[in-house]
C-alpha cells in the first residue's frame, strides 16, 4: 500500500493570490498590511524587498497578498485598485495574470520564441557575434595565449608622457621684479 501525497494545484493556490504595485516608497510593510487586513482575511502576505545592489534593503515597489477565498480577493482588488496610498494609485491585479500573458505568446510548438520581442537590431548583433564566436572557434589554432607581460608595469602611455614631462628641468614661475 502506498501513500498518496496531495500535489497543491496551482490554479487553485493562485485564484486567491493578488500583485499590487506601485507602491509608494515610503509605504511601511505594517501599514499596507493594515490596509488589506481591513478588505478580508489574508491568508499569506509578501513584501518585497531588494536583496542586492543600491537599493539594498528598500522596498521594490510591490507586494503579493493571498486572501482566504476568491470572493474576499475580488472585493480587495475592486476596492484597492486605483485607490491613492500617500501619493500613488495602487495597481492590483491577480497574480497569475502575467503566467496567461505568457501561454499566448508561446508558439505552436509550445516553446516561446526568444526573438518574439527583439527589435531587429538586436537580432543583428546577436547573429554579428555568433558568426564571430563560430569563426573563432573554427580558427582556434592561430589564437596563443602568453602569460609574458607585453611590457613592464608603469610604462603605459599616460605614463611616459607623465614622465617626459616630470623630467624636463622647469624653473618655477616667478614673477618678474619691477626696476
Amino acid at each position: 500500500m502506498t501513500a498518496s501525497i496531495p500535489v497543491p494545484d496551482n490554479d487553485s493556490r493562485d485564484d486567491c493570490r493578488l500583485w499590487i504595485g506601485n507602491l509608494d516608497p515610503r509605504v511601511t510593510e505594517f501599514v499596507l498590511l493594515k490596509i488589506l487586513q481591513k478588505q478580508g482575511n489574508l491568508k499569506k502576505f509578501d513584501f518585497l524587498y531588494h536583496k542586492s545592489g543600491m537599493d539594498q534593503g528598500k522596498p521594490r515597489g510591490f507586494c503579493f497578498a493571498t486572501y482566504n477565498d476568491k470572493k474576499e480577493a475580488e472585493r480587495a482588488m475592486k476596492r484597492l485598485n486605483s485607490q491613492l496610498v500617500l501619493s500613488k494609485p495602487l495597481a492590483v491585479r491577480w497574480a497569475h495574470a502575467e503566467k496567461d500573458t505568457e501561454d499566448k505568446s508561446q508558439s505552436v510548438s509550445g516553446a516561446i520564441h526568444p526573438c518574439s520581442t527583439m527589435t531587429q537590431g538586436s537580432q543583428s548583433q546577436i547573429q554579428a557575434i555568433e558568426a564571430k564566436l563560430r569563426s573563432m572557434e573554427e580558427n582556434s589554432d592561430n589564437f596563443t595565449l602568453s602569460f609574458n607581460p607585453a611590457a613592464p608595469p608603469g610604462t603605459n602611455k599616460l605614463y611616459s608622457v607623465r614622465n617626459t614631462t616630470v623630467n624636463r628641468q622647469t624653473k618655477p614661475y616667478r614673477r618678474p621684479r619691477k626696476r
